[in-house]
């Protein structure tokens, strides 16, 4: 089978390779993969995880089809990957926080991932994709979806609060429309206007006097002191990601003095996946692509990442 590879980090050190087809577990074909920050970053070498093993197979956001049967995947199913490596031995396994697994990490980082014609998976690490959910919108659920649903979780949401989402990219696309059908008033920071068409209200800058109860910051950095000038009192500030950077100033008296909260969201559990592909199969999502390309064409799609203003990009196999 083939698979993109790479020794040493730079998409000028990606190379196309050739190697056995995978045995052991339920062999998987893959038919879809999304590029994602996390992917983007790890090849380029801008990670906040160990990476193993070299050479190095990425890709931890796909889909495919089931070449076997298993105990509950059928031969067929379409399928997604919960993208987390996990022992069922730790105090995080047994609460439900697979994502979290003392001894774990991040499927395609700590592992090689799914850039590749075929994968093999434990089935406790495979979901059949209900009939009604698209291919675009299924290949995003794992690591786009997901974070976003724990995120709003994290914030223990109720209706009719306010919410201010920093950024509409693919997580920020989620976050809005899980949060309208949780009921909440939902605002962001975007350049993309055309996403009021999704009843939210969408910011330019945040006006100054703005408060929101809860915050979605997933950019990091300089961005961070903003998300907590616009909380309010007993607000929650949930982050998850430092695109812009992994430090960054806080006023600590605003936080004490306010009962502010900072929390901190990462991926989700596999009960979490559960219960977000039962609201995805109720409800339609508006998941805009950029475009879409051969995996084996990785290098043209890591420049068009790079320089594209909005949608996603997802490869073809």
């Amino acid at each position: 089978m083939k698979a993109i590879s790479f020794s040493k980090y730079g998409m000028e050190n990606l190379n196309i390779i050739d190697l056995p087809e995978p045995e052991g577990k339920l062999k998987v074909k893959i038919t879809k993969a999304g590029l994602n920050p996390l992917d983007y970053n790890l090849i380029m070498g801008n990670v906040v995880y160990g990476v193993e093993p070299f050479p190095h197979i990425p890709g931890s956001e796909v889909m495919g089809i089931a070449m076997e049967d298993g105990k509950i995947i059928r031969k067929g199913d379409r399928v997604i990957v919960y993208n987390r490596i996990f022992d069922n031995s730790c105090e995080m396994c047994y609460s439900g926080n697979e994502h979290l697994c003392n001894n774990g990490g991040i499927w395609g980082v700590v592992t090689n991932g799914g850039y590749s014609e075929y994968i093999s998976m434990g089935e406790q690490n495979l979901f059949r994709v209900p009939d009604n959910i698209d291919d675009n919108t299924a290949v995003s659920i794992g690591i786009g979806a997901l974070t976003s649903y724990r995120a709003i979780k994290r914030a223990a949401p109720s209706a009719g609060k306010k919410l201010l989402v920093y950024g509409a990219g693919n997580t920020g696309i989620f976050t809005i429309q899980l949060a309208k059908l949780m009921g909440l008033d939902v605002y962001a920071l975007s350049r993309k206007h055309d996403l009021e068409k999704l009843g939210i209200t969408v910011f330019n800058s945040v006006p100054d006097n703005f408060k929101a109860d809860i915050v979605i910051n997933p950019l990091g950095d300089g961005l961070l002191s903003d998300s907590l000038k616009h909380l309010k009192r007993r607000g929650r500030l949930i982050t998850y990601g430092v695109l812009t950077g992994r430090t960054g100033e806080i006023d600590i008296a605003d936080i004490y003095t306010n009962e502010k909260e900072i929390i901190g969201s990462t991926g989700g559990s596999r009960g979490d996946l559960y219960e977000l592909l039962d609201i995805l199969k109720n409800h339609r999502f508006y998941l805009p692509v950029y475009k879409e390309y051969s995996l084996w064409n990785i290098n043209d799609a890591l420049y068009d990442y790079k320089n594209r203003e909005s949608g996603r990009i997802v490869f073809n196999l």
